[in-house]
């Protein structure tokens, strides 16, 4: 066997399991909006409080304020927290708090030492909050009326103590939505997204956008002091439930939840470099056998395949074309939105080099000068000393807060 060809099997193989994991995952996840309605037996939904966390939201926080107001569900408060804005954010969030008495405005003045600007304000909002459910979202996040009471009503009948649902993506740009395609499937292949209900399992996730949780529970995990120093403090409050023995579900919610992402490439690279390394938990060479991975299974089909049929190697061409066209199977049919076409899905390998520079860049930024989110960078050493250690199986059933 030559190398080529054993490159070309290894690749198939990798390929082979990526594609399968992720297409298995989109449709063994389920969906928010086919939560069955409600039986006549059921009590009503118990009093939640909405935690919204925005700092210059001014293009979009009165549209998200006002779908959140729109829901329909009886008894809810909507606690709306302004961290530190230089935008109008605050302003327009005052003068809607004066329309509707549901709404209330904490603002935030300086952040303390300890903390990224958005895990405090959140934390502030929590602690104001009277619900005995809470949901956690952004300033710039559009709910359907029912978004949140779907949500709730299968957190009351699976006895969860958090869930969390996966918004739909709004981007304009092939090449955007490309990249976001190339996001999610780096997150369904790695993350096991239909476990996560599984007690048993420390598959586990979280979304900043929809996070419904037990205000108990929450209090009994540390909240979000437990993850002050975590840019991808949704993902990691999602870890310590499991870690803690509570019960969890992840819904894909794209149908009733819209996040309007970012405008450009350049903004989806700046606004996930937090996360990236974050991801791989500060892990060196996790990140750099990652990157170096991706851009492996992008380029080396696309490239060697047309070279070595043109050099007369027909079988690792072959299976390099194999690769592509596995790779293009979920791209083109279960990560694709009806917004866009489904030719977008080929453009999943540019899209995966771009997912690969931006890890680079996270991991680069931040062995450098820290990670900066709502204030002062903070240094790798800090931000190791803050992660969350895993567990690969839990040891423990779920147990009672």
């Amino acid at each position: 066997m030559t190398l080529f060809l054993a490159l070309a099997v290894l690749t198939l193989v990798v390929w082979t399991g990526i594609a399968g994991t992720v297409t298995y995952s989109e449709l063994k996840v389920r969906r928010l909006d086919r939560i069955a309605p409600p039986r006549a037996d059921e009590p009503p939904p118990p009093p939640l409080s909405v935690i919204v966390a925005a700092r210059n939201e001014e293009p979009s926080v009165e549209e998200a304020l006002r779908s959140l107001l729109a829901l329909r569900y009886p008894d809810f408060e909507v606690l709306f927290v302004n961290d530190r804005s230089e935008d109008r954010t605050g302003e327009i969030a005052a003068r809607l708090a004066t329309e509707d008495q549901r709404l209330s405005v904490i603002d935030v003045e300086e952040l303390p030492d300890g903390w990224f600007g958005k895990n405090h304000a959140t934390q502030r909002g929590a602690d104001a909050a009277a619900g005995e459910l809470l949901l956690f979202t952004d300033g710039d996040i559009r709910f359907a009326p029912d978004a949140v009471a779907l949500g709730v009503r299968h957190l009351m009948r699976e006895c969860l103590d958090h869930l969390s649902a996966g918004p739909g993506i709004v981007v304009s740009g092939r090449m955007l939505r490309a990249s976001m395609m190339a996001l999610r499937l780096c997150v369904s292949a790695t993350q096991r997204l239909w476990k996560v209900r599984d007690p048993r399992s420390s598959a586990c996730m979280g979304v900043g956008a929809y996070t419904i949780m037990r205000a108990d529970a929450y209090r009994a995990i540390g909240g979000h002091r437990s993850v002050a120093l975590r840019p991808d403090e949704d993902l990691r409050l999602g870890q310590l439930v499991k870690i803690s023995g509570l019960r969890s579900d992840f819904l894909n919610g794209e149908k009733v939840i819209s996040c309007p992402w970012y405008d450009s490439l350049g903004g989806f690279i700046r606004g996930t470099e937090k996360n990236l390394f974050a991801a791989r938990n500060y892990r060196l060479s996790e990140a750099l056998v990652s990157s170096a991975g991706l851009l492996w299974l992008a380029v080396a089909p696309l490239v060697l395949a047309p070279l070595l049929w043109a050099t007369g190697e027909i079988a690792p061409a072959a299976i390099f074309a194999a690769c592509l066209l596995i790779g293009w199977l979920p791209a083109t049919t279960v990560l694709r939105d009806d917004a866009h076409p489904w030719w977008t899905g080929l453009l999943l390998p540019p899209g995966i080099v771009i997912v690969a520079y931006t890890l680079l860049r996270s991991t680069v930024l931040a062995v450098v000068r820290g990670v900066a989110w709502g204030g002062p960078p903070v240094p790798l050493s800090k931000l190791r000393a803050a992660r969350i250690r895993p567990r690969t199986e839990m040891s423990e059933g779920p147990r009672e807060v």
